[in-house]
């Protein structure tokens, strides 16, 4: 059986992409796997315009996304990863990169770096020759980018002062949506797509797809890639931001911008997909392992559940049960959940714009962090040198001030929303587009990040704030003879009329065609009318316990 690689390219800056650093680093990985017949290519991950100095590519790349897949086992072990050289895969200080290897190391995978014809296994840690040459490469790595990174560092400074003190655009190179005076121009329409895309759900690479069959060949999309849609998505100029100041044009709303912030940071599409077709796609959790609940079907049967992790590990990483019937899901999200979730997402709409601030305060403490760390290596260096380290400690303290205030700030926004929830109404708006329009609903509820946790058997529905249960639903058995599903449900006070009863689910009120479209209007039938008593005799058992108006 033939051993998997993964090609890892890098490049940080515009100069290196332009001077075909990629293309050199594809075509020595392509001739050394030409060369290595018991191995087979697996992917390519690319990390473009993401420094490994201050480890960027870790945090944001697709290496960092590697790492993640190898801590919950979905790389194999005795996999490789291709790099041209070493320095590719970090520049970080010794530290840092010792713990980087490890988690590589721990998950089985083999690093190779072709340019010296080296080969580091996962016995390479405890094995003194190659540790002493490993550490000469992170040492030379990390110098080399510390001497480019003070090189620079004189001239940037000098740009953001004056856009800080003097509102002075600096002269850089500029995204492609602006033109050199940062006013828009014929290619800004790509960028506002690629927002509107990702809102719906979309992935980076179906993202990419998009724009290309939309746009065709043109310059922009001649090197985009999935890293840098996210590069982008991510840039504060995309707002006409430069240096926290608003300098140039913007070619989305700070509403916009932010939710695509708090979408990938929060990472609340990971589970959905653009051929969805079932309301609760995306919105179950494997309370085991935390891993997306897969829909399935077969031929004409009702659904199912499956956590994703254990089908795709064939059970080694997940210890949850096999399968869970969907349609106990969906009653227990349309009879309890449902209602509690629509009044919580209406008092987001009405709160929008204090929900946009808070996500705006978050997103700058993140970036003042990263700031503050590098900062503190820096700081940890200077000590270990002897040399002075006042100015930095006078500029830690500052940023340490600046975090601080911010954190106030958030936390008073945040106190202010709390406040105001009143899960009083739903907006008609949000209830009129569960009935009209299922997929813009269900993404609309994935965008909450509220989720339906399954475990042992048993369904929880939590409060987003204290982390409490609010609901749950335990599936105790199939009866045969009545045709049901027979379970206990279990609510709090607060939300519900009677604390724990026992109720059944029965299939002949549940077809495939009900379950897609739950809410599509159409001649009654005596099963529907049936049903409906059925669900009304619930309501009176376990009906939420606060009134809801039908807002405007």
């Amino acid at each position: 059986m033939k051993r998997k690689a993964y090609f890892y390219q890098r490049v940080s800056s515009d100069a290196q992409r332009n001077n075909s650093s990629l293309f050199r680093q594809s075509e020595t990985q392509k001739a050394w796997l030409a060369m290595n017949p018991g191995v087979e290519l697996e992917t390519i991950l690319v990390d473009d315009g993401y420094s490994a100095f201050n480890g960027d590519n870790v945090q944001y790349g697709e290496l960092g996304v590697f790492l993640d897949q190898i801590e919950k086992g979905l790389i194999e072990k005795g996999s490789i990863l291709v790099l041209e050289q070493f320095s590719r895969l970090t520049r970080l200080p010794i530290g840092k990169t010792r713990k980087l290897l490890s988690k590589i190391w721990l998950g089985g995978v083999t690093i190779v770096t072709i340019t010296d014809n080296q080969e580091y296994p996962p016995e390479s840690e405890n094995d003194f020759g190659k540790s002493v040459r490993l550490l000469v490469e992170i040492e030379s790595a990390h110098k080399d980018s510390e001497w480019r990174s003070k090189k620079v560092k004189a001239s940037w400074t000098r740009r953001e002062s004056l856009a800080k003190e003097k509102k002075v655009a600096p002269r850089m190179r500029m995204p492609f949506w602006l033109d050199r005076h940062g006013k828009l121009n014929d290619f800004a329409p790509v960028v506002a797509d690629l927002f509107s895309l990702h809102a719906r759900g979309l992935g980076q690479v179906l993202i990419e797809r998009e724009l290309r069959q939309k746009y065709g060949d043109i310059k922009p999309l001649k090197n985009i890639n999935p890293t840098k849609i996210i590069r982008i998505l991510k840039s504060e100029k995309c707002i006409g931001k430069v240096y926290g100041e608003k300098l140039f044009d913007a070619v989305v709303d700070e509403e916009t911008y932010y939710s695509a912030q708090r979408i990938h940071e929060e990472r609340l599409f990971t589970s959905v997909r653009e051929d969805r077709k079932w309301p609760l796609h995306g919105m179950v959790k494997c309370g085991h392992c935390g891993s997306g609940m897969s829909i399935q079907q077969t031929k004409a049967q009702l659904p199912l559940l499956r956590c994703s992790r254990k089908q795709r590990s064939g059970g080694e990483y997940c210890q949850t049960s096999t399968t869970f019937p969907y349609t106990i899901a969906y009653h227990f999200f349309m009879m309890h959940v449902e209602p509690v979730m629509l009044a919580m997402m209406t008092d987001m709409k009405r709160l929008k714009t204090s929900e946009t601030e808070r996500v705006k305060i978050h997103q700058e403490i993140n970036k003042l962090k990263s700031v503050y760390d590098d900062l503190d290596n820096y700081y940890q260096e200077r000590v270990n040198e002897g040399k002075s380290v006042l100015a930095s400690i006078k500029k830690l303290d500052d940023l340490h001030e600046e975090i601080a205030i911010l954190e106030k700030q958030l936390s008073q926004i945040q106190g202010q929303i709390n406040s105001q929830k009143s899960l009083s109404g739903i907006s008609k708006v949000i209830y009129e587009l569960s009935v009209k329009d299922p997929l813009a609903y269900n993404l609309e509820l994935n965008k909450t990040g509220l989720k339906i946790h399954l475990k042992d058997k048993q369904l929880f529905f939590y409060d987003p704030d204290t982390g409490d249960v609010i609901a749950s639903l335990r599936y105790i058995k199939y009866d045969r003879s009545c045709k049901e599903y027979v379970y206990s449900f279990s609510g709090v006070k607060k939300y519900y009329s009677a604390e724990s009863y026992i109720g059944a689910v029965r299939t002949e009120d549940w077809t495939s065609e009900k379950l897609l479209h739950p809410r599509r209007s159409g001649p009654l039938t005596s099963g529907d009318i049936a049903a409906v008593f059925r669900n009304i005799d619930i309501f009176e058992k376990s009906g939420i316990s606060f009134t809801l108006n039908l807002d405007e």
